[in-house]
């Protein structure tokens, strides 16, 4: 159906002001545009539909004729112009994007208004860029689809700032020096002091991680700056004033099993928190299930089942490898009964489920030992937690 006047004159008003279509060159490009924004599989516009909107937007000077638009359109289908498709139907042309469809458009949209390493403005202006991409029929359907939080945020610059620092040293085997941060109430940083009393880091870059929104630097040093850790985990945003030291990195055996074991020690960790690792059985309840695959992922193994398949109060045993940390404590805390620390089962459960294989050379001894000390530490975590409620501690 042929648009209408008042359709057109929309249309034309889309476009954006600069827009110029004064010469062959200029109408050539104007043509690609009024495709790429203003058609697509829903919105075709024909040949007089897309004449009538250009002599709404340039006028009838600098409109083409039917057959020059036709040439045009013809010219930009079979030259393989900014990755588009141009698709000729009885109703009209439209336009489709190849490289970057619709659905892949709205995930990075959804990306970028998540990032919590972008500002609020930053993030707007990434987003007007996307929408570039699309038609404005389907930016109108893309545009506050998704509604994130939108609270105040630190720049992204200083982070990515850090992390070509770290990525430079490691590539040219040096340290990196920088100071570490705390925020007062005011979110203004103010350098953390080592237990020599100096702000200054300088230690050899071991990995780069990202996890739970945040990146992480891991370094090693023969002098601990705090703790007496040699290996410590460092927030990219707390870091600054960061930069590639003059001294030669670390070398020797411990730095090579420490880059090689990266992967490992990220997945022991819990929310990029390290403590004593731990083997411990989980007792799941079936309407928990959830919690525990977005916690572990779906690789988990299940055996000693209890109740009733189909009931929400069934219930199942796991075996996870967890650090013991106030992290994992808290998240246990949160699946309120959903999910509980058990005792391990007996030698015989343990020699024919289904962690056999990964329990090869672990004995039930070691594995009540873990049982134990974690215990203790959850409830010592919930004591605390309670303590400032004039709770009663745990016996």
């Amino acid at each position: 159906m042929a648009i209408t006047p008042t359709q057109a004159h929309e249309l034309a008003q889309m476009l954006d002001e600069g827009l110029r279509c004064d010469n062959a060159r200029q109408r050539l490009l104007c043509v690609a545009t009024i495709l790429q924004e203003l058609t697509d599989a829903d919105h075709p516009l024909s040949n007089a539909d897309m004449r009538m909107v250009m002599q709404e937007r340039f006028g009838l000077d600098h409109t083409p004729s039917e057959n020059t638009l036709a040439a045009d359109i013809h010219a930009l289908a079979t030259s393989g112009y900014q990755d588009i498709v141009v698709h000729v139907t009885p109703v009209g042309y439209w336009c489709e994007h190849t490289r970057l469809s619709p659905p892949k458009v709205r995930l990075l949209l959804n990306t970028v208004q998540s990032s919590r390493f972008l500002t609020v403005a930053q993030s707007a202006e990434l987003q007007e860029d996307l929408f570039a991409l699309v038609s404005r029929y389907q930016e109108d359907d893309l545009a506050g689809m998704v509604h994130v939080d939108q609270r105040t945020r630190k720049s992204s610059q200083q982070v990515f700032k850090t992390l070509d620092v770290v990525t430079r040293a490691m590539n040219t085997s040096r340290m990196i020096e920088f100071v570490y941060t705390y925020s007062d109430f005011n979110g203004r940083a103010h350098p953390l002091a080592g237990d020599n009393g100096s702000t200054l880091r300088v230690e050899t870059p071991l990995a780069l991680y990202y996890s739970e929104n945040n990146y992480y630097v891991e370094t090693y040093t023969t002098t601990p700056w705090r703790h007496g850790r040699e290996v410590m985990l460092s927030r990219a945003d707390r870091m600054l004033d960061a930069r590639v030291s003059n001294q030669l990195a670390h070398r020797g055996r411990a730095v090579y099993d420490l880059r090689r074991s990266a992967r490992r020690r990220m997945d022991q960790a819990f929310d990029m928190v390290e403590g004593p690792a731990r083997r411990v059985f989980l007792r799941v309840r079936s309407d928990a299930t959830n919690l525990i695959f977005d916690r572990f992922g779906f690789g988990l193994r299940f055996g000693c089942f209890e109740g009733v398949e189909g009931d929400p109060h069934a219930t199942g045993l796991t075996l996870v490898h967890v650090p013991q940390t106030f992290t994992f404590f808290r998240w246990l805390a949160s699946t309120q009964g959903g999910v509980v620390m058990t005792v391990p089962p007996s030698e015989l459960v343990l020699g024919s489920g289904p962690w056999t294989r990964s329990l090869k050379g672990v004995s039930r001894d070691e594995l009540l030992q873990d049982y134990h000390a974690i215990v203790q530490g959850f409830l010592a975590y919930l004591d605390q937690a309670r303590a400032s409620y004039g709770g009663q501690r745990s016996r």
